[in-house]
């Protein structure tokens, strides 16, 4: 669609207008492919944007409304220009943008003057008008003299070959249209001074600048500029051709062998017999020569034979051949018991020294007197003999010795043997072979080409410079062997009916062991032979598709052995092999059981990575598959397995929010993970439902299976913190059990966001009603570690203000607000008692937040030593007062609260608390749980009796307490617990009160007597008050004297 795209840009037969309309329509595209990881797309786009720069140009240059046009336009070209000078991009990329570079240049520079002379097809400066709402001629112009530099300094400091002839072509293009940068042009190439070889530039290509009219003032100058660059270059080619000299001579004589003094040679015209040397080579086996030895070989002993001789032996090869037997007396050949028939010459490969050597001694040995008893000569085979090292020696003058020898030796013979009629010979009908026999040789043919390509692969690559036509030959061999495999099965058969024979037997292909000997071959060493292995499978895949055409029923076998290919790769694989995503990548189609096997891969932790690559490169590199690996990568994010899940997200997110269509998938299929978990949502259909997902959630949820629906929303949210609207949004419509998971689980995103957050602090200030359990959970994990953000204190401040919340909301903050909002806030604070111990651990905390631990020297030394800020924290005794005496605290959960502080020890000590009751007493009116907490300090700590019973009743009952009945009642209990210590403030009680107390706590009765007796000073008085009283039955249990119960 790319080259589409790009072919109706630059058709120059198409209408400018249209053409223009194209590139209007399809600019957005255009630059959403330079986001595009793939080379081959980034590439394809600058070409287009390239071609569409001048030509959106033109057209804006009339219309003057398509400003956002021109914006985009702006962008992508400093996009593009940035990529010139990035050298971590691919070279195909910079080039590429170099291309733009020069259209950019040729729009922001003016073309000729002359009116008459301006093209219309070449958009120019000159089309700009000067009063233009958005297009600055000036600017653009200046920008373009930028750009001219910028590529005269990169032709200078650039040493990439591929760069220069870019920048020369660019250049070159510049001189040809644009007459008014032709000096500036050839100033600057005729002084630069190349440092690299320009292969790319030919001759003609460098003189067509002397040929155009911008040129002709210049000639001189380039043609002296083109001279001197020849000598440059001539002088460097001497200097390598010197230097491959050297080398070449040394390493020939580093493996040239003493030579033995080459024999004279005999004219040609009469051949003398020459003994031929004994042969060397009986032991040497040809075979494990290499095949470009023995060519030079050839080749060496053709350069030294003089072109007379060649010429007297192949005429008297033909003279042989030519002879035919007398009419008359037909002769037909003796045929020895054990000798071979003879049969008539083929065409024989060219037959080296060694072999004519070889012949010659066998014919000598055949002209000698048969042996008795007759013993049978077979012909000795020079590639089956041995040979020592030392004495592998290349003598080419006694090697065309022999070869003339063995010239001889046939003409000499020429009567003996009976000549043939190639005319009328025909070769005899091929042996049938078993298809034992058959598939044996096939195999072992295939073998030995694999084996010569293995060879040749591991030789030394050729030098630079050699150029090859085609493919290298052991990649041919390859191939023919593939399309062997792959096609030989479905040939082999006459297309006419009536012929029952059949050309070439296929019973080894037609079955399935060639491919598997060569999936064997390839398992045994996938990732030195993946390109075969790519080879095969498109071969395949080709030959099914032409196989269709004519049987569709036909079994596909690209998907069979690419399946058995994949499987077995598959237990073979390492965790960090690349090859097999490679592979992948190379197919020519991608069937759905690869897909559930790199599904499988990713499943499994070993090879995880791999499969999750090979996920990855099909979304990105392969659009035909891409829904179906999106649908398989997105489904593995909400795999129960915590290590594959994490891998699956962190593998997707990557594409969000820029890389289009695939932000938009994993977006929508986020939101719905997350709207499963709302309460009678059902947003996957049938056919989409998540793999891994239970069908349906039961309750209580499980935090296991929550988290799979939930975990990639939440890992979205860190890069794009507008997906907590939907967390937020769909959390007040999720069930209960749903809801304290979800409180549990959202911790580690909150951490990750921080207090600073400016999208997470603007949803706790604009929470849907519904949602306070989760507000509150996100304040408690934002002030958990160290002191509250100001920002988030305020706003808690705020919120509790304007929406009347919970006092939980005040726990985490409750550190950091100052004294008078503590007060204010601590009738709230108390409020959550209940007498269940989560509120009262909760109010504890608070307490021990903002109460400040009294000094050792609470009530003892100087009054001048420093005290603590009342802007601070709250002192121990203003808590406690505040308990007593605030109107808005209930009684209850003011006697709740007070019993907290008596649980803090180490703050609410004995002095503490004698200070409290020392400012209680002080007040103008005496609080109702006053005694209580009296009874309660007097029961915690002993030491404090002394104070109550001397100071604090006596001064009790100078106010009268008794006119105070719930007081009154607790005066009289608090002298029960504390007595005989309180007997001495009980006798300044009046008569009709002293009379009171002893009736409702008669165990006081004896006791206060006999303390009177002993007592100095009057009794009658007081002795009356007890005969007045009935004593108490002796089996009269002591009544209560647990704190009173007050009412409310």
């Amino acid at each position: 669609m790319m080259d589409l795209l790009l072919f109706g840009l630059t058709q120059s037969s198409l209408v400018v207008e249209n053409r223009a309309q194209i590139a209007s329509s399809t600019l957005d595209a255009q630059v959403s492919l330079l986001g595009e990881q793939a080379t081959v797309y980034v590439k394809g786009a600058i070409h287009c944007l390239a071609a569409s720069y001048p030509l959106l140009f033109r057209a804006l240059c009339t219309n003057r409304s398509a400003r956002q046009q021109w914006d985009t336009l702006l962008a992508v070209k400093s996009r593009i220009l940035a990529f010139v000078d990035d050298a971590s991009l691919p070279l195909g990329i910079r080039l590429s943008a170099i291309k733009f570079m020069q259209r950019a240049i040729l729009v922001q520079t003016r073309a000729v003057n002359d009116p008459r002379l301006q093209n219309k097809a070449d958009p120019n400066l000159s089309m700009c008008p000067s009063d233009h709402p958005f297009i600055s001629a000036q600017a653009l112009e200046n920008e373009g003299q930028e750009l001219l530099k910028k590529v005269v300094m990169l032709l200078y400091t650039s040493s990439n070959m591929d760069i220069l002839s870019a920048l020369i072509n660019t250049l070159a293009a510049l001189f040809k249209m644009r007459p008014a940068l032709a000096g500036v042009i050839i100033q600057a190439v005729l002084t630069w001074t190349p440092q690299v070889a320009m292969g790319g530039q030919s001759p003609m290509s460098v003189r067509s600048v002397e040929k155009n009219p911008q040129g002709a003032p210049y000639t001189r100058q380039i043609a002296d500029a083109i001279q001197a660059q020849t000598a440059r270059m001539e002088t460097a080619a001497q200097e390598a051709r010197r230097k491959r000299a050297l080398e070449a001579e040394a390493n020939e004589a580093a493996k040239r062998t003493k030579l033995e003094a080459p024999p004279v040679a005999t004219p040609p015209s009469a051949p003398t017999p020459v003994e031929p040397p004994t042969s060397t080579f009986a032991n040497f086996d040809f075979s494990t020569l290499p095949l470009p030895l023995v060519v030079d070989i050839l080749i060496a002993n053709l350069v030294v034979l003089s072109d007379e001789r060649l010429a007297n032996a192949v005429a008297a090869r033909r003279a042989f051949l030519s002879r035919s037997a007398p009419p008359a007396v037909p002769v037909v050949p003796v045929v020895q018991p054990d000798v071979p028939p003879i049969v008539a010459p083929t065409p024989q490969l060219p037959v080296s020294a060694s072999q004519l050597e070889s012949q010659s001694q066998t014919e000598a040995q055949a002209r000698q007197p048969e042996p008795e008893p007759p013993i049978k000569e077979e012909p000795l085979d020079p590639l089956k003999m041995d040979i020592d090292d030392d004495d592998l020696e290349y003598e080419p003058d006694k090697l065309n010795v022999a070869a003339q020898a063995q010239v001889e030796a046939e003409e000499a013979e020429q009567d003996q043997i009976a000549p043939l009629d190639p005319s009328a010979f025909s070769l005899p009908a091929p042996k049938d072979l078993s298809d034992t026999a058959r598939n044996g040789l096939v195999k072992s043919s295939v073998s030995r080409i694999w084996n010569a390509g293995e060879e040749v692969l591991g030789r030394e690559i050729k030098a630079a410079g050699s150029e090859t036509v085609g493919l290298p030959p052991e990649e041919m061999w390859m191939l023919l062997v593939v399309r062997m495999i792959s096609r030989g099965a479905g040939a082999g058969r006459l297309k006419d009916e009536s012929d029952d024979r059949a050309l070439v037997h296929n019973l080894a292909f037609r079955e399935d062991g060639m491919r598997q000997m060569l999936l064997d071959y390839l398992l045994a060493d996938f990732s030195g032979r993946i390109k075969l292995a790519i080879v095969w499978m498109n071969e395949e895949w080709y030959n099914d598709r032409t196989q269709a055409k004519q049987d569709p029923s036909r079994e596909r076998q690209y998907d069979i052995w690419l399946g058995r290919l994949a499987t077995c790769l598959k237990a073979r694989m390492e965790p960090k092999d690349k090859t097999f995503a490679k592979f992948l990548m190379e197919l020519p189609s991608v069937p759905s059981h690869v897909l559930s096997l790199c599904r499988e891969l990713a499943e499994t932790p070993q090879q995880m990575g791999i499969g999750f690559a090979a996920l990855r490169e099909f979304i990105q590199l392969r659009p035909p598959v891409r829904p179906e690996a999106t649908r398989i990568l997105l489904d593995l994010t909400a795999h129960p397995e915590k290590v594959t899940r994490n891998a699956a997200i962190n593998t997707v997110r990557r594409w969000v929010p820029e890389a289009e269509p695939m932000n938009t998938e994993i977006t929508t299929f986020a939101k719905k993970l997350l709207k499963q978990l709302q309460e009678g949502q059902r947003p996957f259909g049938e056919n989409e439902f998540p793999r891994y997902l239970p069908p349906k959630l039961e309750l209580p949820a499980k935090k296991a299976e929550v988290i799979q629906h939930v975990e990639l929303m939440f890992a979205l949210s860190v890069r794009v913190p507008a997906f907590l609207d939907e967390i937020f949004a769909a959390y007040v419509h999720m069930e209960s059990t749903v809801q304290e998971a979800m409180q549990d689980l959202l911790a580690p995103l909150v951490r990750s966001l921080g207090p600073t957050n400016a999208k997470l602090l603007s949803l706790i200030k604009t929470f849907e009603p519904g949602a306070e359990s989760l507000i509150l959970r996100i304040i408690k994990i934002l002030t958990e570690n160290g002191r509250p953000n100001a920002n988030l204190v305020a706003l808690v401040k705020e919120l509790i203000a304007e929406r009347d919340l919970d006092a939980r909301f005040l726990m985490p903050i409750i550190g950091e607000m100052d004294k008078p909002d503590i007060v204010k806030n601590l009738p709230r604070i108390v409020s959550m008692l209940n007498g269940k111990p989560e509120p009262k651990a909760l109010v504890k905390s608070a307490f021990q937040a903002i109460v400040a631990a009294p000094p050792e020297s609470f009530t003892k030394g100087s009054s001048n030593q420093p005290r603590m800020k009342q802007s601070e924290q709250l002192t121990p005794v203003d808590l406690m007062v505040l308990l007593h005496e605030d109107k808005e605290i209930g009684i209850k959960p003011a006697m709740e609260a007070i019993g907290i502080c008596f649980q803090i020890v180490d703050v609410f000590r004995s002095d503490v608390l004698a200070a409290v009751m020392q400012q209680l007493l002080d007040s103008a009116t005496l609080p109702t749980l006053f005694l209580r907490t009296v009874i309660q300090a007097v029961t915690t700590y002993k030491n404090l009796v002394g104070f109550v019973s001397t100071t604090l009743l006596s001064r009790l009952i100078t106010k009268k307490i008794w006119t105070n009945p719930p007081l009154w009642e607790g005066f009289i209990r608090c002298a029960k617990v504390i007595a005989p210590a309180s007997f001495g403030a009980l006798l300044q009680l009046p008569r009709e009160q002293l009379k009171e107390l002893i009736s409702k706590q008669p165990a006081l009765k004896e006791d206060l007597r006999e303390y009177v007796v002993r007592r100095a000073g009057p009794k009658a008085r007081l002795l009356e008050v007890f005969s007045d009283q009935p004593d108490q039955p002796p089996s009269a249990a002591p009544p209560d004297s647990a704190p009173p119960a007050t009412q409310e």
